[in-house]
């Protein structure tokens, strides 16, 4: 199982470079908007759904509603608004699940929440894509805050996780991995906004806090779709990754980071 999962995480890593640099524009967003899709037809499962035509046409409308963003709101800012608004709620949403130990009852819920869960987090990755700066550098960043709050909470909650962070949503998080996550996350953050972006010492504590945000909502993400899984008495999204399990799996801090970074991203430019 390691050996599957450490190979399925390079060849991950090698084609998203490949796509980061290799790829812009509409090409860039039609590859991200088949993985996308994979993550649709994976949300259809977890939402219930069973026959493959309704599945179908669950990725379909996503896949649409993604054209249309594309077509007629890029470069505006209001689908970032909706994702970020969104995850604010989840939050909420989350804390009551935690304390009250209440369920998600509504498909109608799950099926809209996977609308609003990808397609802000596809438009935010296109449109960090798309700034004329270092332009690949920029969404190369926020993986490397997400997979730096990952390892880093791994390996602290491995090492000294005592007190749960939220038993009821997922009961392997811990206080203690969190606390790493964010450590990691500051690493990072000050490593790229001294080295790659070059900040001035006002710049860089903004960028760092806007790391750290990210870093927090991307824990956000993946509890999210831990209740979502729970709920649909899933271990994993999916099966298409050895090792890894699904799609939703590997994009679930994703989701809700990319949102956060690229609107605090153009407020951070803005001032």
């Amino acid at each position: 199982m390691l050996k599957a999962r450490i190979i399925t995480a390079i060849v991950m890593a090698v084609v998203l470079f490949g796509v980061l640099f290799g790829l812009s524009g509409g090409a860039f967003a039609a590859v991200l908007g088949l993985v996308v899709l994979g993550g649709a037809w994976e949300w259809s499962r977890l939402a219930g759904l069973i026959r493959i035509e309704f599945r179908l046409l669950y990725s379909t409308i996503i896949a649409a509603i993604g054209v249309v963003c594309y077509r007629y709101a890029f470069p505006e800012v209001w689908p970032l608004l909706v994702g970020v608004g969104w995850w604010f709620a989840i939050v909420v949403l989350l804390f009551r699940l935690q304390t009250r130990g209440i369920q998600l009852q509504s498909r109608a819920f799950v099926l809209i929440a996977g609308v609003v869960v990808l397609v802000p987090a596809w438009y935010a990755a296109v449109m960090l894509h798309a700034i004329d700066l270092k332009r690949p550098w920029l969404l190369l960043s926020l993986f490397l805050v997400i997979w730096g709050a990952d390892i880093a909470a791994y390996f602290a909650g491995k090492a000294r996780g005592r007190i749960r962070l939220a038993s009821r949503l997922s009961p392997g998080k811990t206080v203690e991995g969190l606390s790493g996550g964010l450590a990691g996350v500051l690493l990072v953050a000050v490593f790229l906004g001294a080295t790659v972006w070059q900040l001035g010492a006002t710049t860089l504590l903004m960028w760092v806090s806007l790391c750290l945000a990210s870093g927090l909502f991307s824990v956000v993400g993946d509890l999210f779709e831990s209740v979502i899984k729970r709920q649909a008495g899933a271990k994993d999204s999916g099966n298409l990754l050895p090792g890894h399990g699904g799609i939703l799996d590997r994009i679930d801090s994703f989701t809700a980071a990319a949102p956060i970074f690229a609107l605090g991203w153009l407020l951070l430019k803005g001032l």
